[in-house]
């Protein structure tokens, strides 16, 4: 079967489960996406499948490459609560891929994705706010979701925890030299 027709296929199941799962979604965005599928597994399959195809529009696989598309099948899925599909969404913001670029927003998605263990998006939210991007500029908020994401197995974030550590030791030398010591 053709990805295009697969996607064709994916499109009529999501829209014939979301009637059954739309009385759900509005509590949804309050409980865990798990939460949600022992309730109705319906609306955990309605989730993958929107991010697929999301997935598919923002790749081109099967489909004309279509950002602005793939951000509408995303934000289907991570407004229900799907970790993986809050991390592609803030992606699109991030890179201003079918939406206008927005820091603040990809923040956003990313802080409710991170908050589902999602490695990726526990990274990307640290590098935010080592560079306060579309957050307040917090080193320590940094630092917390570098050492998330390190314990997943993300190894840029282990580097990026040793970076900070050695910046702000370097810092913390140059303040004390600064300081005028007191009797």
């Amino acid at each position: 079967m053709k990805i295009s027709q697969s996607i064709a296929i994916s499109a009529v199941l999501v829209s014939s489960t979301i009637l059954s799962a739309s009385a759900w979604a509005g509590q949804a965005e309050q409980a865990t996406l798990e939460d949600a599928a022992s309730t109705s597994p319906a609306l955990l399959t309605t989730a993958k499948l929107e991010n697929d195809i999301g997935t598919h529009c923002a790749l081109g696989q099967g489909v004309p490459q279509n950002y602005a598309l793939a951000a509408q099948w995303f934000e289907k899925a991570a407004k229900i609560g799907y970790g993986k599909a809050q991390y592609n969404l803030g992606m699109q913001y991030y890179f201003g891929q079918g939406v206008a670029q927005n820091y603040a927003q990809a923040a956003e998605w990313w802080q409710r994705a991170a908050e589902q263990n999602v490695a990726s998006a526990q990274y990307n939210l640290g590098n935010l706010y080592y560079q306060g991007f579309g957050v307040k500029q917090d080193f320590q908020k940094a630092a917390y979701w570098w050492t998330k994401a390190a314990g997943l197995g993300v190894a840029q974030a282990k580097t990026n925890l040793a970076v900070l550590e050695k910046w702000q030791a370097k810092n913390l030398q140059q303040v004390a030299e600064k300081t005028p010591v007191t009797p």
